[in-house]
């Protein structure tokens, strides 16, 4: 604290700071402020007044004569006994010298002396008002900030950093510096380059995921502090996860961040860890408790306890690629291309970064529109089919009979022109739905972001051309005359999807933080093999009431339930004897003329699991079990509205039954969902 905001302090406390600066302080004030000083700061006002002014190489408005007079009065007012027995011994040591000092020394503190120190003072108070004192440090210190490169000898380590796997005696290291020595260096030693190269990238990625790991215990997992390097100083618990230093701890964190910058899904569903198989969540329902008061045991009111079951299933990244100098080839185009990248990886870093940003990217779009399907032996299967994401949890929850779907017309679907009215007759048609005890305060809309640009047209076209989309409780993140918040979602490509839920209810699965980023390396010959294993799953943790049959599901008429949802499905044209997949993946059957069955899905897409409704019973659309369906466990021949069977397409071109929904009641197909609640 300067002495500008000591004297500042000191006025304030004894509230003489408005009259200090109307230049109003008595002498008594004066003393007080004096005194007031010395107690506060251990230092004399005089003292403290001196050397601030010395610092002040600046002319002043009072001077060395009226400052040499200030000193004497600030003496005077603070111990005047003291500083006239140390006058007197002065001039009897300086004679005559001294008898013209005591003349002005041995003044009495008078009012105008005090004026003269009010003057000194008030300058001061003045300054302060008008504007701040700058804060000149005493001292300056210039420290290294930690960076991506290292100070080691960039002769032996690439970017200076002293760690084996940046070695400058490597190939990739020199290439890395200089990516036309690539020639000079002849082709790959296969047998030894090949064998270090693999083993250094195994070394690594093991530590990347202790890394995760310990970022994940403590809270740290932030793309944009990671990426700025916050954390690259904190070793505690790196000591086992074999990083040679603090740049390579930073150059992880980096990665890390790049990684976790494509996992957006994660803002608005929460992860849980832990899950290895199968994990219960328990719900307690109570009944009614309360009554009017009688004499006696009128006992009333029980409980009933439910859960809901999560599950997570096998993921797996498996590639490979190679030879060594095909894996060159890429890198040097990498370093060719990419020039404005603010780090520069090394090839172990380059091959790790991008397997794992390309499988985090398939994770998101799985997330939300993946299913899980047992793959076929010796087939490679696609991305979808890895793990169950967040539509098809929904609609498990709907063929469970536990969500009852809120199924119109209005808003089954939408086009450009008309979603806003779709979604507000949807949001409203919820809130009809709640019963007296039941509320919608916390629960937010989550709509499709591919159609944010429809939604703000057909705002502006009902509510004004002017309106303002900017700020959080604007038009685009609440729905128009209500409360309601929106989340807008990616990956829902063109799927006129809408649902309601408490956040952080909808839950993404795993068992081990940074199981993905754990990326193992082999050799095989002349090529690379790379694999990672983990398990993932989506589930909520509360649902509502679980019911036996559709008939009780509607029956409850939505008591208690906790998600909302709508039925994104098209009415197929009757008569049709196909479905065509463009129109939607989930296509509801009309009444036909005679009889009709379905012999194929045209526009069919892999991983994507396809669902046919039954919608009228006149004349009912069926399906053989022959040609594209022969796979099916089944002939299928519905017998009540809301009969379904869900297919998927597989490497022959053939479809495969998932589930179907025969008389009411359901039955999946436990050879490609095994791990579904209640097949095993």
């Amino acid at each position: 604290m300067n002495f500008r905001e000591k004297l500042q302090t000191v006025l304030q406390k004894l509230k003489l700071w408005d009259k200090a600066k109307a230049n109003q302080l008595t002498n008594e004030e004066w003393g007080q402020i004096v005194n007031s000083y010395k107690k506060e700061y251990q230092a004399t006002l005089q003292d403290d007044l001196a050397a601030y002014n010395a610092e002040q190489q600046q002319a002043s408005t009072v001077s060395q004569e009226q400052m040499a007079q200030v000193q004497t009065i600030l003496d005077g007012i603070i111990n005047p006994t003291q500083s006239a027995t140390t006058e007197d011994t002065e001039n009897e040591n300086n004679g005559e010298s001294g008898t013209a000092t005591q003349a002005v020394n041995q003044q009495p503190v008078t009012g105008e002396g005090l004026v003269q120190l009010a003057t000194a003072v008030q300058g001061l108070v003045n300054s302060m008002n008008n504007r701040a004192a700058d804060d000149i440090p005493t001292h300056t210190v210039t420290a290294s900030t930690i960076s991506f490169t290292g100070p080691a000898d960039r002769t032996r380590f690439l970017f200076g950093i002293e760690s084996p796997m940046f070695s400058m005696d490597d190939r990739w290291n020199k290439i890395a510096l200089n990516p036309s020595a690539a020639a000079s260096l002849g082709p790959w030693d296969e047998e030894n380059e090949g064998t270090s190269f693999r083993k250094q990238a195994v070394s690594f990625s093991r530590s990347l995921q202790k890394r995760y790991a310990y970022l994940h215990a403590n809270g740290m997992l932030d793309a944009k502090r990671l990426a700025a390097g916050e954390f690259a100083t904190n070793y505690e618990g790196v000591n086992t996860a074999g990083v040679g230093n603090q740049h390579v701890v930073l150059r992880q964190d980096a990665l890390i961040a790049r990684v976790l910058a494509k996992r957006d899904l994660t803002q608005y569903f929460p992860v849980r860890y832990g899950i290895q198989d199968h994990d219960l969540v328990f719900n307690a329902f109570f009944s009614e408790v309360s009554q009017a008061y009688q004499e006696g045991e009128i006992w009333k009111g029980d409980m009933k306890l439910e859960n809901e079951m999560g599950y997570v299933d096998d993921a797996m990244v498996k590639m490979k690629f190679g030879p060594m100098k095909e894996l060159e080839r890429m890198y040097i185009g990498y370093l060719n291309k990419e020039g404005s990248d603010p780090i520069k990886w090394n090839m172990i870093e380059f091959c790790i970064l991008n397997c794992l940003e390309t499988a985090q990217v398939e994770q998101n779009k799985r997330r939300m529109r993946g299913i899980y399907v047992k793959p076929e032996t010796g087939v490679a299967g696609s991305y979808l089919n890895a793990g169950t994401g967040i539509i098809y949890t929904l609609i498990r929850y709907m063929h469970e009979f536990k969500i009852l779907p809120h199924d119109n017309e209005e808003y089954r679907s939408y086009t450009a022109s008309d979603m806003l009215d779709a979604v507000q007759e949807f949001v409203g048609d919820v809130t009809a739905s709640c019963t007296e005890d039941m509320d919608l305060d916390n629960h937010v809309l989550y709509l499709n972001k591919m159609h944010q640009p429809w939604w703000i047209k057909n705002v502006r076209t009902k509510y004004g051309k002017d309106i303002d989309f900017t700020g959080p409780n604007s038009y685009l993140h609440t729905v128009p005359d209500t409360n309601m918040r929106i989340v807008w979602l990616p990956y829902l490509g063109q799927l006129p999807f809408m649902f309601m839920d408490i956040p952080g209810n909808l839950q993404f699965l795993e068992y081990v933080p940074g199981e993905m980023l754990s990326i193992k390396y082999k050799e095989d010959m002349e090529l690379v093999k790379a694999w990672s294993t983990w398990k993932e799953g989506c589930s909520a943790s509360f649902t509502g009431r679980r019911f036996d049959s559709p008939d009780k599901l509607k029956a409850n008429n939505y008591e208690w339930q906790q998600i909302f949802m709508n039925k994104p499905a098209v009415d197929m044209d009757a008569d049709a004897t196909t479905m065509d997949a463009s129109k939607g993946f989930w296509q509801i059957t009309t009444a036909n003329t005679a009889a009709k069955a379905i012999t194929d899905i045209t526009n069919a897409k892999a991983g994507v699991a396809y669902i046919i409704e039954c919608g009228d019973t006149d004349n009912a659309t069926t399906i053989a079990k022959a040609e594209k369906f022969a796979d099916i466990t089944a002939a299928y021949t519905p017998t009540k509205v809301g009969d379904y069977i869900m297919v998927i397409l597989n490497s022959n071109g053939n479809f495969l039954e998932l589930e179907r929904q025969v008389g009411g009641v359901r039955k999946v197909n436990a050879k490609l969902q095994p791990n579904i609640p209640g097949v095993r």
